[in-house]
């Protein structure tokens, strides 16, 4: 079996997820090593170190994943609406919450600096928790219709019609699977309202000149790998008769 789909090379993990996996493992290595002869320090260096080794031995999993990715055939629901995952920031809220309130207890012998990043970690998290609660956060929906594909914000939604999408690439963004999409014209993209159409306008020379492409969705949110998104959108775009399949809200296979 080959190690990386040739497609999807550009995916795999680079040097630097490797290095960041090392420093990860070692630092919790060096936890281990403190942890019976200096507790607070041992116990500290394993809560934050091992964080940051469980976060980047993911991200290299999921890119040797999606760099294997082999779709023959990649279907979606017309129509419905998919949604990012709040179990997923929920557990990342958490887990600040967890490393904040354990660096605070047993970080007390550490500078006033190191307590303040502490503390700000933990608040941070709570934030958050307190605002999936309240079904605050995450925000937004990805949809595939007849018409288009569409991208639901809080207050709108934009909708780039099949024929209009110039090019789409799976990638990566901050250690985030994402997905980069290109529009031939601005103006033939559809705002839900009407009157949110500059607004559109406005995102799309805001993400051009931040990120270098005219729409960027960060799969993982959605726990979706962004080759598997990249194939299904390619599908309906180079082959307008699929687009049928979209009228009717079933799985086809």
């Amino acid at each position: 079996m080959k190690d990386f789909n040739p497609t999807y090379q550009d995916l795999k993990p680079t040097f630097r997820d490797w290095v960041l996996v090392g420093i990860g493992l070692a630092f919790v290595a060096m936890g281990i090593v403190i942890l019976p002869k200096n507790p607070k320090v041992g116990i500290v260096t394993l809560t934050f170190f091992g964080l940051c080794a469980g976060v980047a031995i993911r991200t290299v999993i999921r890119k040797r994943k999606e760099s294997k990715f082999q779709g023959l055939s990649v279907h979606v629901i017309g129509g419905v609406e998919i949604r990012p995952s709040r179990l997923r920031i929920l557990i990342l809220s958490v887990s600040l919450v967890v490393v904040g309130v354990v660096l605070l207890i047993f970080g007390n012998e550490y500078p006033l600096l190191f307590r303040v990043l502490a503390g700000l970690i933990c608040g941070i998290g709570i934030v958050l928790v307190v605002l999936v609660a309240f079904r605050k956060i995450p925000v937004g929906f990805i949809r595939f219709d007849y018409e288009g594909f569409t991208i639901g914000r809080k207050r709108w939604n934009v909708t780039l019609p099949w024929d209009e999408i110039a090019l789409v690439r799976p990638g990566d963004f901050n250690g985030n699977s994402a997905l980069y999409l290109w529009v031939k014209s601005y103006e033939r993209i559809r705002t839900d309202p009407k009157e949110f159409h500059p607004m559109a306008v406005a995102e799309v020379l805001n993400s051009e000149s931040w990120v270098g492409s005219h729409f960027m969705i960060l799969t993982e949110n959605y726990n979706l790998h962004s080759p598997m998104v990249a194939e299904a959108l390619e599908r309906y775009v180079s082959v307008p008769e699929f687009r049928e399949e979209l009228k009717n809200r079933k799985i086809l296979s």
